[in-house]
């Protein structure tokens, strides 16, 4: 990993952020009209065919690790998206970004149980210090008529996935073009999806009466919450140190949650904006030293 800071890479970093945290709030709106299985098949296809059509004009020919992009594009795109919009069909954006926030905390225990890695004191603190936010946050579930738990248990499912995807990716994925590998794991990434829509009889006959909203609203899902993100992530990746990748991680819930408001899909309560704000301070006190 490059420890010197690149402007190009800090600035791609930050974009990376801004573009998932307006790509969840664009899933949370398509998903009025689509089903989950509807979504994900789109979302993927859409960002993967942005992915495609550059490779395509550039006639490049592709070099990477089949099995790493495997690995990667079941992890995320296919389980997190998956995960992320049986959230979303059972749930709110503010409760979703808060509790996949956590995904930096399930990388620090499972690097520790996994590949040995150390938790220091300040990380462990931030870690208890942010699952306690995401108590706070999603403590009154039950009660708002909005969300339920079934949605709780699938944001925490799509972030134990995206936490296998980082670790994985930081194994395995340096060595291989960015390019190239964003374009193997949203194939990988759309095979899956087509699985999962075919395997569960889904079929696109409402597609009729669907509003030309949801639709954009599905294509805006999959430009800046698949296609966008994954390439200037994994760009910036090779650029800037690790500690800059999880600090900016910080922006996601920030970005989502207000343009969410924007979009009319609800502004988090109370206890949500309190339970985010330790999310939050949380990841900036565990993060700041790697």
């Amino acid at each position: 990993m490059n420890n010197t800071i690149s402007r190009r890479g800090l600035v791609a970093l930050i974009a990376s952020m801004l573009s998932w945290g307006l790509g969840n709030p664009f899933a949370d709106m398509a998903i009025d009209a689509f089903s989950i299985t509807q979504l994900l098949l789109l979302e993927i296809s859409i960002g993967f065919a942005f992915v495609a059509l550059y490779v395509l004009i550039k006639f490049r020919r592709l070099r990477l690790r089949w099995k790493i992009a495997l690995a990667l594009g079941l992890l995320e795109p296919g389980l997190t998206y998956l995960f992320g919009n049986i959230g979303y069909a059972n749930g709110t954006v503010s409760t979703g970004l808060i509790v996949m926030a956590t995904e930096v905390f399930f990388v620090a225990i499972i690097g520790a149980l996994f590949l040995k890695e150390v938790i220091s004191l300040r990380i462990a603190l931030s870690i208890v210090m942010g699952f306690f936010g995401v108590v706070i946050a999603v403590s009154k579930v039950g009660d708002s008529g909005v969300d339920n738990w079934l949605g709780v248990f699938a944001f925490v499912a799509a972030a134990l996935s995206a936490s296998f995807y980082v670790i994985v990716a930081r194994l395995y994925a340096t060595q291989n073009n960015v390019v190239d590998l964003v374009f193997g794991q949203l194939l990988v990434g759309t095979i899956f999806a087509l699985a999962i829509f075919f395997g569960t009889n889904s079929n696109f006959n409402n597609a009729s009466s669907i509003e030309m909203k949801y639709w954009l609203a599905a294509l805006f899902a999959g430009l800046f919450g698949v296609a966008i993100p994954f390439l200037l992530f994994n760009y910036a990746s090779s650029l800037v140190p690790t500690k800059y990748s999880a600090l900016a991680l910080n922006a996601i819930p920030v970005v989502g949650i207000g343009f969410g408001a924007l979009l009319g899909r609800g502004v988090p309560t109370p206890l949500q904006a309190l339970g985010g704000l330790i999310v939050v301070v949380s990841l900036y006190v565990g993060t700041r030293e790697k």
